[in-house]
């Protein structure tokens, strides 16, 4: 009965280690960039809207369906054949089909204009693709890093712990002061809070990826990006503005203006409606037939379509200078980032290169004085406290290259990354 009790409970340990290690995914940045694009309803939605203008876009080119119309006409209402309908010889009982015609010329603008705001949706869908990939990476770089500091902190402490042992022992053997275990323990919990923040900013990452992919990402897989350096080039940056998703989607709200100046341009020209018809009389009268013809009369043009046209020229002109001016903010945007990567570059190598391993050189002369006597444990742990400071300063700093890198990156949006 025991052997199969210690069966069962080993079986539960094992299916438990399993489903945690099912639910611990660790996804590489391509596969966090995908994922994000397949959970994104607002891609989705932008897609749909794309399918439903490119529909309209084919029905815009039909002529409008034909009409049926039917009824009795001339019925009299006075005299002796009053409400009578075969009394009278004008009372027909009539029937006719009835089709509007609406210019080749005039369909095919309607429909380019659609046209027009299908790209200009599909230019947005590029816009939706470069914000959701900058932030993906922003978050998946976060967790990344946000985890090397864990790891850091982490390490600090667990070296201070171990000193605790050891002070207690020699305020046990008498010397040193007992308030120096007060001490010690006072610097841990200060190195503990910084880990505590370094644990924070894992979670806060971790679920900023849940938010955007779906999945629950606990740990980033594969090689980092080359965030060391920018991109490209900046004057290959600053040249490639044109090719910004927030350039293409102001040049194609453009052609949207454009199409429909066009489309007001021939709004003027009549339509033209067609009748035909047959009246049934009564027996002692003939039936008839007939055509009718019906044609718009734009007899006060210049106060209406001529209005919608002027207005129409008025936006386009309008989007013409949105234009003009979504470029001149994407060119001063690449000069920004540069210009804050460069600093933020400066920064982080100056903390790596010459501040830490100063910190690094001036914890080691401490300790081994220490070790000597001829240093205090106050100075010993200032020392750690201060070389704790500084790895977390460039761990900020690496971040804040990184996240600049992600910013310039993903100006446009990325198919391979």
């Amino acid at each position: 009965m025991k052997q199969h009790s210690l069966s069962f409970w080993l079986s539960g340990v094992l299916f438990a280690a399993s489903v945690s290690a099912a639910h611990a995914a660790e996804f590489s940045l391509q596969q966090t960039l995908t994922a994000a694009e397949h959970y994104s309803a607002e891609l989705s939605a932008n897609r749909n809207q794309s399918n439903a203008l490119s529909a309209m876009a084919d029905s815009a080119r039909e002529l409008p369906d034909p009409k049926l119309k039917f009824g009795i006409e001339n019925v009299p209402v006075q005299g002796s054949n009053s409400h009578r309908f075969t009394r009278e010889g004008m009372t027909m009982q009539r029937i006719g089909i009835m089709q509007d015609y609406v210019s080749e010329e005039k369909r095919d603008r309607k429909a380019e204009t659609i046209l027009a705001q299908s790209a200009s949706s599909a230019a947005k869908a590029e816009v939706i693709r470069a914000t959701l990939q900058r932030a993906t990476a922003q978050a998946w770089l976060d967790l990344a890093l946000s985890q090397k500091i864990v790891v850091t902190a982490q390490k600090l402490v667990n070296e201070t712990e171990r000193q605790v042992g050891v002070q207690k022992a020699t305020v046990a053997s008498g010397s040193s002061p007992a308030s120096s275990v007060v001490d010690i323990r006072m610097a841990l919990l200060g190195m503990e809070d910084k880990v505590t923040l370094a644990q924070r900013d894992v979670v806060l990452a971790q679920t900023r990826l849940l938010q955007l992919t779906g999945e629950k990402i606990d740990n980033t897989s594969g090689t980092l990006p080359r965030y060391q350096r920018l991109p490209a080039d900046p004057e290959i940056l600053e040249q490639s503005v044109g090719e910004h998703p927030e350039v293409v989607e102001a040049a194609r709200e453009a052609d949207v203006a454009k199409a429909r100046s066009a489309q007001s341009a021939v709004a003027a020209k009549p339509n033209v409606g067609v009748e035909v018809y047959y009246s049934h009389r009564a027996d002692d009268y003939d039936d008839m037939a007939g055509v009718m013809f019906t044609v718009d009369l734009p007899l006060f043009k210049s106060q209406r379509q001529d209005k919608d046209l002027a207005a129409d020229m008025s936006r386009s002109m309008e989007a013409n200078d949105e234009l003009a001016i979504a470029s001149r903010a994407r060119v001063a945007l690449v000069r920004t980032l540069v210009a804050q990567y460069q600093a933020a570059q400066t920064l982080w190598q100056r903390q790596q290169e010459e501040i830490l391993p100063l910190q690094q050189q001036r914890l080691s002369l401490i300790e081994a004085q220490y070790r000597s006597g001829q240093s205090t444990l106050a100075d010993l742990l200032n020392a750690r406290r201060t070389l704790l400071d500084t790895e977390l300063s460039a761990h900020s700093a690496e971040k804040t290259v990184a996240e600049t890198w992600v910013a310039i990156r993903y100006l446009t949006p990325q198919g391979n990354n």
